[in-house]
């Protein structure tokens, strides 16, 4: 599930600090987080590294998030940033943001007040049902929903709780700590809610060939968009163009295009031929300077895209044995024998472990954002060993692209293989503690 709220000028303030005191009333932490934007946190199961990035996590939820204070142990939390600091502070029912006090009554009394919406239904502790299209919503986004679109909830509910002081903090905390995206530790199986169950538990491979296929005509929509205002210009660019190419500008630039023209269709991005045969003539040079400009700029539509695919299929196509994944415009994703690729592999007659990696990976390249705060919880489930010492470089591949931060929990020495300089070892922290004693 994305968490996601907007930073000035999009950029994500980085954390450089974690500080928590009293965790489950023992653990004192102060974490460093690694520069290069990889850190990865290990110890013994109860030691709080799943916890902590909850705690990260609910800091991008606004005041909704504060309720995830109220049931967990602690004195104080601070999440130090390059320009800004966050404090949280709790004592019995009340929590303190930045000197900012909410306390437990203040923050029901709020959510009980969006009950008394006559069109909306609680179906779950986190689901609400919009009876005017059926629609399901979680209560975060239910929240954000009417807060920053209700005046009357807005003025009326939230003062009248004395909470817009704090409202408006964490709308400020929101813009200094940017995106956050967690990816859970059970990826393969999430809750999805309806009129006639109210509720079932959904395979998510399953939905991976519609995600692909909504991605590739987006980008293509995009591709129209672009290409039609580069077409309807090109006779008036033509008549008054004065630059040409010559003829080994040209043969270069055909050498470049074809490349493309395959990364298209390799994707099915495109049903362009290679040019091939065609020879240069002087006459033309002036059109063909227009030509390949404007094959740039429509190729420029794709390129990103491109990118992630290779790097997707690169990656997943590292693991899987005996056969290989394709994506396409028309199946979105699927699994093909990699000696008979018109054999398709069911995505569900996979084995765990290669469903953990296709669903992982999708999260991690084409869902998380650049510049934002990535929390990954124990991405070794499911995993053999040997891929286990595949992830850290293939996550700094993506680390690097994308330009994100990334938090990782594990418990596997394998997943840290040779990246033992970005591990902070909460087991060890504890046990200095302790020897202190």
């Amino acid at each position: 599930m994305l968490f996601a709220i907007s930073t000035q000028k999009g950029k994500n303030k980085k954390m450089i600090q974690f500080k928590v005191e009293k965790l489950f009333g023992r653990f004192n932490y102060d974490l460093q987080l690694n520069k290069e934007g990889l850190t990865i946190l290990t110890g013994p199961n109860g030691f709080g590294k799943s916890t902590i990035l909850k705690c990260i996590e609910a800091l991008s939820e606004g005041v909704l998030g504060i309720s995830y204070y109220f049931t967990l142990d602690f004195e104080k939390i601070e999440v130090i940033l390059e320009h800004y600091k966050i404090t949280i502070q709790k004592e019995k029912d009340k929590i303190s943001i930045n000197g900012i006090t909410f306390s437990k009554n203040q923050f029901e009394n709020v959510i009980e007040r969006l009950d008394r919406r006559p069109y909306m239904r609680r179906v779950d502790k986190d689901i609400w049902i919009d009876r005017r299209n059926g629609n399901y919503i979680n209560s975060s986004d239910y929240f954000k929903e009417i807060y920053s679109n209700d005046e009357e909830i807005q003025y009326q509910i939230l003062n009248e709780d004395g909470s817009n002081e704090l409202v408006n903090e964490m709308k400020k905390i929101g813009l200094y700590i940017g995106k956050i995206y967690f990816i859970r530790e059970q990826r393969l199986i999430t809750k999805k809610y309806n009129p006639r169950t109210e509720q079932r538990m959904v395979n998510v491979i399953d939905e991976l060939p519609d995600k692909f296929r909504e991605l590739v005509l987006r980008i293509s929509n995009d591709y129209s968009r672009v290409a039609n205002k580069l077409d309807s210009t090109y006779p008036n660019r033509l008549f008054s163009n004065e630059e040409k190419i010559d003829e080994e500008e040209y043969k270069q630039k055909m050498i470049i295009m074809n490349e493309k023209f395959e990364k298209l269709n390799k994707y099915d991005l495109s049903n362009m031929q290679k040019s091939e045969g065609v020879v240069f003539k002087e006459e033309h040079a002036k059109a063909l300077k227009i030509y390949f400009d404007d094959f740039d700029e429509k190729y420029k539509v794709y390129e990103d895209l491109i990118i992630k695919l290779d790097m997707y299929t690169d990656i997943i196509n590292s693991r899987l044995k005996f056969k290989n994944i394709k994506i396409s415009r028309n199946e979105g994703i699927k699994i093909v024998d990699s000696e008979n690729e018109e054999k398709t592999i069911q995505l569900n007659s996979l084995s765990s472990g290669e469903k953990q990696e296709i669903v992982l990976f999708y999260e991690l390249i084409f869902e998380s954002g650049s510049n934002e705060l990535l929390l990954i919880d124990e991405p070794e489930i499911s995993l053999h060993i040997a891929w286990q010492k595949m992830f850290m470089d293939d996550l700094l591949r993506i680390v690097k692209y994308k330009g994100i931060n990334v938090i990782v929990a594990t418990h596997s020495p394998q997943i840290i293989n040779n990246h033992w300089e970005r591990q902070i070892d909460l087991g060890e922290i504890y046990g200095e503690q302790f020897d202190k004693k």
